[in-house]
């Protein structure tokens, strides 16, 4: 009898080809980091009640809406620990707006934000998707990381040493830092929902700087609210906690009072 066909032999298993990373959205390499905080961003008169870590923290009387600079990881935390501690009852959620269009990277805690070797004391405009962003906030952790270690371990980073509302007479000084922990904003908020805020909803509602804001950041802000009840605590946050922060805040009181007034009705 003749013998059968050998059968042939498995094929060994292909290695399966790691996901190539996706691109951000924009090439900050040759941006410089800028520390947001300088001398004299507390701007609140003297006798109101500071936040450590939350510059310029403050509540609009009779809403449950608030508004404060980009804070530090323990400021957020204090921020939130008032937030919750003005209301009656502990909210079944507060929603924190960002009112950033720039992205932001946590170096030791403390929040910087990249700026366009041309222009060091404006913050970049940028029209990019929220999850655009978002993705660039995190490239921008892992490029800090990258400039750190290839410096020896240190990074240059800039600082208003005060703050003048003419760009061109700010003075700045240039430091060099050790960065023991690089972190996203989502880095961030997710080790503060870890901590007892497991309630808090972030979303991004980016404006431009002393403009009112553009009519697709309206349209956003009023969807988001008219779907919460009035009394959800609102936090609003850019750099500082004034033109944007404040802008967004007159508006989340006018939605409120309708809500109010409805529901009254």
């Amino acid at each position: 009898m003749a013998e059968a066909p050998a059968e042939p032999a498995p094929e060994a298993p292909k290695e399966e080809e790691e996901p190539k990373a996706i691109p951000p959205c924009m090439d900050l390499s040759e941006f410089p980091l800028k520390e947001d905080y300088f001398e004299g961003i507390l701007l609140l008169p003297e006798g109101v009640e500071r936040v450590e870590g939350a510059p310029n923290f403050r509540q609009v009387n009779g809403f449950p809406v608030f508004g404060v600079g980009q804070p530090t990881e323990e400021g957020l935390l204090g921020a939130l620990e008032k937030v919750t501690g003005s209301t009656s009852e502990p909210p079944e959620k507060i929603i924190w707006f960002n009112i950033r269009k720039e992205p932001v990277v946590y170096i030791n805690g403390l929040p910087y934000a990249p700026r366009d070797p041309a222009e060091l004391h404006k913050n970049i405009n940028i029209t990019f998707s929220i999850e655009q962003t978002a993705h660039l906030e995190q490239c921008l952790v892992g490029l800090t990381q990258e400039v750190a270690e290839k410096a020896g371990g240190m990074l240059k980073v800039h600082k208003d040493l005060a703050f003048c509302e003419n760009p061109l007479e700010r003075e700045e000084d240039v430091l060099e830092v050790k960065p023991e922990k690089i972190e996203s904003p989502a880095d961030i908020v997710a080790v503060v929902k870890e901590k007892g805020f497991p309630n808090l909803e972030w979303t991004r509602l980016p404006a431009n700087e002393e403009r009112a804001p553009a009519e697709y950041c309206f349209d956003m802000m009023t969807k988001l609210l008219k779907e919460i009840p009035a009394a959800v605590p609102c936090v609003f946050s850019d750099q500082i906690g004034r033109g944007r922060t404040t802008n967004a805040m007159i508006i989340a009181c006018l939605i409120k009072e309708i809500q109010i007034t409805t529901e009254l009705r």
